[in-house]
């Protein structure tokens, strides 16, 4: 699901995340960066001769939000904050449950 975009100089910057919690970032329509988050991470971005960097940060327990800074040098250029989808806070609901419970059994065994 797409959440923000960013827009540099012409150039078009996409965060998208998965339910399974697979944040992609596209560059103009191709993938520059795919990795798996829980709390957040960083992506590293070449924009010509610029090196950018895209920061997501998600609170799980705190607001259900994913707060996306864009920096250059360590300076903020942009700055999004983006509500979690239902879908998604749903998937990973089930997943805690699910562990809960399989933890539990395990623990009853011993």
């Amino acid at each position: 699901m797409k959440y923000a975009e960013f827009n540099i100089d012409s150039n078009k910057i996409e965060f998208w995340n998965s339910i399974f919690g697979i944040e992609s970032v596209l560059l103009n329509g191709k993938i520059i960066s795919k990795k798996f988050s829980f709390s957040g991470i960083t992506h590293e971005i070449k924009l010509h001769a610029r090196d950018l960097i895209l920061e997501s940060k998600y609170k799980q327990f705190d607001k259900k939000e994913i707060k996306l800074e864009l920096k250059e040098n360590g300076v903020v250029l942009k700055e999004q904050v983006v509500k979690i989808h239902k879908k998604q806070r749903f998937f990973w609901f089930l997943i805690g449950v699910g562990l809960g419970f399989a933890l539990f059994r395990l623990l009853n065994l011993l």
